[in-house]
């Protein structure tokens, strides 16, 4: 909610069609798909096929997991509960993730995509215009 982040200037600049549209860009394509891409496209693949799919699945949610922790962190600086469940909610989502695009997605990003982008809707928009 700070200013200069994403949800602070859209809090800003209220709940229009501009915000909206500004919201969905960022939170379907900037954050969502850059994400399936490094973690799941790529950081995922390469220790899948290095390491084996259980192995491979986890270090790269462990991975997401932490890289969240850190971005809640460095932009909250909340309690260590919250960092705590930021994590464990961004691993399990990391994992589920790898799963269906391994296990039913024939290695496909999309429907992780589509997944995230949803998530990420939701939390700019909770964020930005309720809470």
């Amino acid at each position: 909610m700070s200013p200069p982040s994403v949800t602070g200037i859209l809090r800003k600049m209220g709940v229009d069609g501009i915000s909206i549209i500004i919201l969905l860009i960022v939170a379907i394509f900037k954050t969502s798909f850059a994400e399936e891409i490094l973690f799941r496209g790529f950081i995922a693949k390469q220790l899948i096929n290095k390491i084996g799919f259980n192995a491979g699945n986890l270090i790269q949610a462990i991975i997401f997991g932490f890289i969240h922790l850190l971005l809640f962190w460095a932009l909250t600086k909340t309690t260590i509960i919250f960092l705590l469940l930021s994590f464990l909610f961004s691993f399990i989502a990391g994992w589920t993730i790898g799963y269906i695009k391994e296990k039913y997605a024939n290695g496909s990003i999309i429907p992780g995509w589509i997944a995230h982008a949803t998530g990420n809707i939701l939390s700019y928009f909770i964020i930005a215009f309720i809470i």
